[in-house]
């Protein structure tokens, strides 16, 4: 597998369970460290980086945020300082103005455990939120979308985009819409790229990316 990703470019990544697209992220983040072949970072292996240095710059969102006992702020800014305006800024950015106008309490508002007085939907604009506040230079979503209704997936989708701005975005996609404005779309089958291009330029092709983006529309 060779890909090549410039800055500032907005990737999405597709294929079939165990076709290699988490995989691909986990290695990005050094969750296991490679035996064979390069990641490159600005030219440079990323193995002469530490962990630290490499997680530090990535923001990576699941498809079940990980949230805190704690208030909304606490989870937003969760190991850094930041004032009440600066938290609001951020969601207010994100299209997440309900957490500061129609909550009570506001950001100061107290959270169940894991969240569990939020929608899916809520959680992701939190985690959302904390990126954004900690502002990496890649940003990377696994299956964010994928169990969530249309009216939040579009929130989400407006979400996104203001999150993705100025950094370099990769999004492993189970919903297609979520990737179909992408720079560039890798679909990977059996951990290799079989096809690559622009959502257009793969439907054209009549390929696998087509068969995947009919079975889910038609």
């Amino acid at each position: 597998m060779n890909i090549h990703v410039k800055s500032g470019e907005f990737i999405g990544l597709v294929g079939h369970t165990g076709s290699g697209k988490s995989t691909l992220m986990v290695l990005l983040q050094r969750f296991y460290d490679l035996k064979e072949g390069q990641i490159l970072i600005d030219d440079v292996d990323f193995m002469e980086y530490t962990k630290q240095e490499v997680r530090s710059n990535i923001g990576y969102v699941l498809q079940e945020p990980a949230l805190f006992s704690g208030t909304i702020k606490s989870n937003i800014t969760f190991g850094i300082e930041a004032s009440d305006s600066e938290v609001e800024k951020v969601l207010e950015l994100i299209g997440a103005k309900k957490f500061v106008k129609d909550y009570p309490k506001g950001i100061h508002t107290e959270l169940a455990y894991l969240g569990g007085n939020l929608s899916t939907g809520e959680k992701q604009l939190l985690s959302f939120a904390r990126i954004l506040l900690r502002n990496p230079s890649i940003l990377i979503l696994d299956e964010a979308t994928a169990n969530i209704d249309t009216e939040t997936e579009i929130l989400i989708q407006n979400a996104l985009k203001v999150l993705a701005e100025g950094r370099t975005t990769f999004v492993v996609a189970h919903r297609l819409s979520t990737i179909r404005n992408a720079d560039n779309i890798f679909v990977l089958d059996d951990g290799r790229v079989v096809e690559s291009g622009t959502h257009d330029e793969l439907y054209n092709l009549n390929g696998k990316y087509r068969a995947m983006y009919e079975a889910q529309y038609n």
